[in-house]
């Protein structure tokens, strides 16, 4: 049984997939087993893949019910301690990545560590993850993301794998419910995984509005007693705002009489 199994899925990114995959199959840590996920892509990707089958130990072309779907998919194919799901289109950071993010796991069930953005432009954002994580924070305003996130398999096969009835939430719902609901062992890596290709159907604005009805769906019927998380983490926010732009708190820092909350 390999430590790691890692899990792309795919449909008509033939480019993206090239890309993701050379990113796996150059990394200097070798205890792991690599599974490709495929949508019955027409666009070439089958011969990508086809190419490049020595380097997996499993793959399927197939139509598929959607992302989750296919998700499921790759969950039931693995056979690593730990799960890795990364995507066409994003790719691992540098060749020895995994050697670093692997050297000590602690048994946890969730394992993340931090992400670079890849914009069209070609524009790289930094996202640095907390060590702890907040409800408000998770709940209201970002994710765990899932392709520089490790998850142990026989944790998320035990939970029933991803809630395939959702179209584009399932994972953050997974890792809200493990934190906040059946108290998983978690720990972040203070290490750049991933870039993330930011032109994904979860980074695009027509997809915002489902994206949102389906968080407030979740929180409704899984969290309703944490409700007052909104309300308390929107007012640290303005106070957080007000200490930072206000002309008062800026006269105040100038005489140095704030120097000690600096």
């Amino acid at each position: 049984m390999p430590l790691l199994s890692i899990i792309t899925i795919n449909q008509n990114d033939a480019v993206g997939l090239k890309k993701t995959i050379n990113s796996v199959i150059n990394q200097t840590y070798t205890d792991f087993e690599y599974i490709i996920i495929d949508g019955g892509s027409t666009d070439g990707s089958v011969e990508i893949i086809k190419e490049n089958k020595d380097h997996l130990s499993h793959w399927i072309s197939e139509i598929d019910k959607g992302i989750y779907n296919a998700m499921n998919k790759g969950i039931a194919a693995a056979k690593g301690k730990y799960l890795l799901f990364l995507n066409s289109g994003d790719w691992l950071c540098k060749s020895d990545v995994l050697e670093l993010i692997l050297q000590n796991t602690d048994d946890c069930d969730i394992i993340y560590g931090n992400q670079y953005q890849y914009f069209s432009d070609s524009h790289i954002k930094e996202e640095k993850l907390p060590d702890i994580l907040t409800f408000y924070n998770l709940g209201y305003q970002s994710s765990l993301p899932h392709q520089a996130t490790l998850i142990k398999r026989s944790y998320i096969v035990e939970k029933g794998y991803y809630d395939e009835k959702l179209k584009i939430v399932s994972d953050w719902k997974f890792v809200i419910l493990s934190i906040f609901k059946w108290h998983c062992k978690y720990k972040h890596i203070n290490h750049f995984v991933t870039y993330y290709n930011k032109e994904g159907i979860s980074s695009d604005s027509k997809y915002f509005d489902l994206q949102r009805q389906e968080r407030e769906l979740v929180l409704e019927k899984e969290f309703q007693n944490f409700s007052y998380e909104k309300i308390r983490g929107e007012y640290s926010n303005k106070l957080q705002f007000y200490y930072k732009y206000s002309r008062l708190i800026r006269v105040l820092k100038i005489l140095r009489l704030l120097k000690k909350f600096d």
